[in-house]
């Protein structure tokens, strides 16, 4: 990476949280949930800042506990509704960063909803929009067959309707591959943020295919991970601390 391709991490965390009440320092088999994700951060050899966006003043004294994580403000409860777009929070800390002397040319948002990330994704996600010389980049999951949406309905005006445009298949090995954003890594030009587009231009993709994805959002969420974080320990235990 060169001087200037430095690189932000931003982590977002706030307070409120009607699925999962607190679940960003809820506890998942002993340690809070976002620590998860900033041990992945931490382990970075490419994110030079590391910031975490929060309302909450216990999750930003744990983060401040970490050598590499800062939780330098506390957000604005403007933006730190159930509405509040994710642009505004990072363009926020974006703000803050450059007031304060510090100009990125890549801004990696990591959410603590999603606490199992490969080892090494993060540099190699970064490395890859760089080769690419991509404006953005997400990170997808195949969709399953059952839920392709060639196969999926909806009700309408005349009834149940075929929600695709695809021709009907009735086989599923003659499914085309789909794919949705699975929320681990979002990278973004910070003038694309400026644009206020978090993704856009010419978008890299990065393909997840390891066991453990997982996004929380509902308890049903929460109780997946429950039943997943143990494989997820035993097969990082010599990466991780936890």
């Amino acid at each position: 990476m060169t001087a200037f391709q430095k690189v932000l991490g931003l982590i977002p965390a706030r307070m409120g949280s009607k699925g999962v009440p607190g679940k960003n320092m809820k506890l998942l088999d002993g340690i809070p949930l976002i620590q998860y994700t900033f041990e992945a951060a931490e382990r970075s050899q490419l994110l030079d800042t590391i910031l975490v966006s929060t309302d909450c003043p216990e999750t930003a004294f744990f983060a401040n506990c970490f050598a590499k994580i800062t939780a330098p403000f506390l957000r604005p409860a403007n933006l730190a509704t159930d509405y509040s777009p994710m642009i505004d929070v990072i363009t926020h800390a974006l703000n803050y960063a450059e007031e304060h002397g510090d100009c990125f040319e890549y801004i990696v948002l990591l959410q603590p909803t999603c606490p199992f990330r490969a080892p090494g994704i993060i540099d190699d996600t970064v490395r890859y929009i760089v080769r690419q010389n991509a404006d953005s980049l997400v990170t997808l999951r195949k969709i399953p067959d059952a839920f392709n949406p060639c196969w999926a309905y909806a009700f309408g005006e005349n009834g149940l309707e075929r929600v695709s445009e695809h021709p009907t298949f009735t086989r599923r090995q003659d499914l085309p591959a789909t794919y949705h954003r699975d929320g681990e890594i979002y990278i973004t030009r910070t003038s694309l943020i400026r644009e206020g587009l978090i993704t856009g231009g010419k978008t890299a993709t990065w393909l997840n295919n390891h066991a453990f994805g997982i996004n929380i959002d509902t308890p049903v969420d929460w109780t997946l991970a429950e039943n997943l974080v143990q494989q997820w320990k035993e097969l990082t235990k010599n990466i991780f601390s936890y």
